[in-house]
């Protein structure tokens, strides 16, 4: 029976292939197949654009007779190990490479790619999540050193704020003059740091299964309002709190079913106020409304463009949108970008765009690429074994991965 089920599913999986590389390849997009979440006859929302692993999908290649002048490049960095986080701004998506110990700048804008963080005071150890500021400034959270590192706009060394010990810091927010920090030690804290200073603010946050108690908690956001959410990998489940910690909402159980969670991950908040959650074992991303009703997921298992590979975390971004234009349906209104990391597979990082189309607008089958189908009844995660087992998350295989 399980034989059967892969075999078909892998027989699924070539056909997409096949539609997604001839839709890439082609030069006009009225002949290109697109793949959108929900399919249809689902009013579509998500579109898959692309996705990249390293330089080879952001620089333009080198020609026979650029490579006889120029040469052949020094050996350096050209590909993402690992990530993990991400941020993305005006073009440029950065990337937290938790095996390549350094940050990935992948410049769309420029078609460029490289990477730091790699020697001097801002040397990172294991950047594991980050965000951007306003003005630019990246706040880099490397449990390893159990700190905060923060590079300027041009990606130079800055400062290091310390978080109080006991630490092992996995992610963080920012909202207006606070930096919000999340520990997922035996503390369980949230500090709250001066974005400016590095001084702790206050402190919220405790061990237990209570709401606004945490079980190996794996990632925070805050969203346009100011409320902060709060992945709760161990107790299956996302958290809406206050600033101050009071909480205000808790969602989710154990499950592979929409609105259920596997093993919760990034989670990051849109500027409607839509909250996205990435589960690592399932390999889906959730999206839910502010009171955490769940709207709908994209992604699945798989290595095929558009679907993901333990994925760990998300970012969203509005600024970048001219970069991928070339990718998006002519009639799809896109309101902003969603980036998502995958930590293996060929396809490590995927954009997608959320948007719309204009009422009534239909597309025929024949531009419809699709993923292979999961019924929801039957569960979105991994597949059940002959025996009634649920197939292992490889995660389980070394528990420490929870803790990045």
């Amino acid at each position: 029976m399980l034989q059967r089920r892969i075999e078909s599913i892998a027989t699924a999986w070539a056909a997409v292939a096949v539609a997604l590389v001839a839709g890439c390849e082609s030069a006009d997009k009225s002949d290109a197949q697109w793949l959108f979440f929900p399919a249809p006859p689902s009013e579509p929302r998500m579109q898959f654009l692309t996705w990249a692993s390293g330089a080879d999908q952001v620089e333009p290649a080198k020609g026979s007779f650029e490579r006889f002048v120029l040469g052949d490049e020094p050996t350096i960095q050209r590909a993402i190990n690992k990530p993990y986080g991400l941020a993305v701004r005006n073009g440029v998506v950065y990337v937290c490479d938790t095996k390549g110990l350094c940050l990935s700048r992948l410049d769309f804008k420029e078609q460029t790619y490289r990477i730091f963080g790699v020697r001097g005071p801002g040397r990172l150890r294991k950047p594991i999540n980050m965000v951007i500021d306003p003005l630019g400034y990246k706040f880099v959270v490397d449990p390893e050193r159990k700190q905060v590192v923060v590079f300027s706009p041009e990606d130079a060394y800055v400062t290091a704020f310390d978080i109080p010990e006991p630490c092992h810091p996995v992610d963080l927010a920012l909202y207006e003059n606070e930096l919000y920090v999340l520990d997922n030690d035996e503390s369980c804290q949230i500090v709250v740091l001066d974005r400016t200073t590095g001084a702790v603010i206050r402190t919220f946050g405790e061990p237990g299964a209570e709401p606004g108690q945490f079980r190996i908690p794996n990632s925070l956001a805050i969203g346009p309002k100011g409320f902060l959410y709060v992945s709760d990998t161990h107790n299956w489940r996302i958290h809406k709190l206050t600033r101050e910690g009071e909480p205000v909402w808790v969602k989710g159980t154990p499950g592979n079913t929409l609105g259920r969670f596997a093993r919760p991950r990034g989670i990051r908040v849109g500027p409607e106020g839509y909250v996205y959650v990435v589960d690592g074992a399932t390999e889906i991303v959730q999206m839910f409304d502010p009171e955490g009703r769940v709207l709908m997921r994209f992604g699945g298992p798989g290595d095929l463009p558009g679907a993901l590979g333990l994925p760990s975390t998300v970012a969203i971004d509005s600024s970048s949108i001219p970069y991928f234009e070339k990718y998006i349906h002519e009639d799809f209104n896109v309101e902003y970008l969603v980036f998502v990391a995958s930590q293996y597979g060929q396809h490590l990082i995927s954009v997608y765009a959320f948007g719309s189309f204009p009422e009534g607008y239909s597309l025929s089958e024949s531009q419809l690429a699709a993923l292979p189908k999961i019924p929801v009844d039957e569960g979105i995660g991994p597949l059940e074994m002959d025996d009634g087992a649920t197939a292992t998350d490889p995660e389980d295989q070394e528990r420490n991965d929870d803790r990045d």
